[in-house]
């Protein structure tokens, strides 16, 4: 029997999450696990935010496209989530789906499973990105797009002007239409009125399913294709005059709606160091079985115990004996951080034996420490041979 999807306000919606990235920027960090996998808290992982938002909601069924490293991601998905979705989770990996050269692309991760997406007949498409930290209502974001009409809904969140060519930045008018969309440009165009801050796609898309099956269509015969929303969907749709705009709602207190990148090590380091303060920038993600995903980052409790530690988050399985310095590290899963060491201090020393960013965040990792171990038995047999 096939899967039928839920509904959004007696319109049907098929949730389809995005989790097959590699997470290049996070280096060592994904040298097993694919980015949405990656740790967040002893039992959590990144993934963990999206699911918690599309659970509540109840959309489902939830198609999961993976490809990059899956197999930690799957089994974490189908042990803490896969009850929160009566319909279940559908995996599609790509390169189970799409034979050997896998998804081409974001936008190809949902062309390659058209076939299982029109079994379930959905009016509406929800797309999900699997590794941000950001808290929303996807209920909300459903019930605006199926008001406005449009073909086609990009969620934004607005973003230091000094930080947004990373992303895909937006305009649009008072009526919430899209009139512009540029991917990660070189000089970004500011928000109207805010000459601070411009608006960035979260990489969350609502389509009516309709229309998106054949643009997909399109860019399967377009040459020159990158088989992407950002590049090329979303174009399409803005020169349709399909493309409208769901803005990350306020915070309570006024602030801007919490969401973050964790693609680099730096983010990574800073968004778990968030969820320290007294109150959480964003409630933690509950899993079903009622276990949170919370955070291992060093409190200054067990820091004052056992270590001086500044701005550092311990993976899981990461511990530090008493004697060692670190700051604004990230400690890798399973690490032992030896009595004596100081990391954080000496940008030299740490690029000698860690990865230190510019930004001054140090990974290290159990094989980083091996090496540095060996290093230094190896120092200390040639001066004892010498004397």
């Amino acid at each position: 029997m096939p899967h039928r999807p839920r509904s959004s306000g007696g319109h049907s919606c098929l949730t389809i999450l995005l989790a097959g990235g590699q997470g290049s920027r996070l280096h060592e960090l994904t040298g097993t696990d694919c980015k949405p996998a990656v740790p967040f808290g002893p039992t959590g992982r990144i993934v963990d935010f999206v699911v918690s938002n599309a659970a509540m909601v109840g959309l489902g069924p939830m198609v999961v496209a993976t490809q990059y490293r899956p197999v930690s991601l799957t089994a974490h998905l189908m042990r803490n989530w896969a009850s929160a979705f009566a319909d279940g989770l559908i995996l599609r990996d790509g390169h189970c789906v799409a034979g050997k050269q896998g998804y081409r692309g974001t936008a190809d991760a949902v062309a390659a499973n058209m076939a299982e997406i029109d079994r379930t007949a959905p009016e509406h498409v929800l797309i999900l990105a699997g590794d941000h930290v950001f808290d929303m209502d996807f209920g909300r974001m459903m019930a605006d797009h199926i008001a406005s009409g449009a073909a086609a809904t990009v969620a934004a969140t607005p973003v230091p002007v000094s930080e947004a060519r990373g992303f895909g930045i937006l305009d649009a008018d008072a009526q919430g239409q899209v009139t512009r969309f540029v991917e990660k440009p070189a000089n970004p165009p500011a928000m109207f009125g805010d000459p601070r801050r411009s608006l960035a796609s979260m990489g969350i898309y609502a389509f009516r399913w309709a229309w998106l099956r054949a643009a997909l269509r399109a860019e399967l015969q377009r040459p020159g294709t990158r088989f992407d929303f950002g590049h090329d969907i979303l174009p399409r749709a803005l020169r349709d005059r399909e493309l409208r705009l769901h803005t990350l709602p306020d915070r309570p207190d006024g602030r801007t709606g919490y969401w973050r990148d964790v693609g680099t090590l730096d983010a990574y380091r800073k968004a778990q160091l968030d969820f320290v303060a007294a109150t959480p920038p964003i409630p933690l993600p509950q899993m079903p079985g009622g276990g949170i995903a919370g955070l291992n980052t060093v409190m200054s409790g067990f820091a004052a115990q056992a270590a001086a530690v500044h701005g550092t988050v311990l993976m899981p399985g990461a511990r530090i004996a008493r004697g060692a310095h670190a700051k604004h590290a990230i400690l890798g899963p399973g690490v032992v951080l030896p009595a004596g060491i100081v990391i954080g201090e000496d940008p030299n020393e740490d690029r000698r034996w860690f990865r230190r960013t510019d930004a001054g965040t140090v990974l290290v990792t159990v094989e980083m420490l091996k090496r540095r171990e060996d290093a230094g038995t190896m120092t200390r047999a040639i001066s004892g041979y010498r004397n």
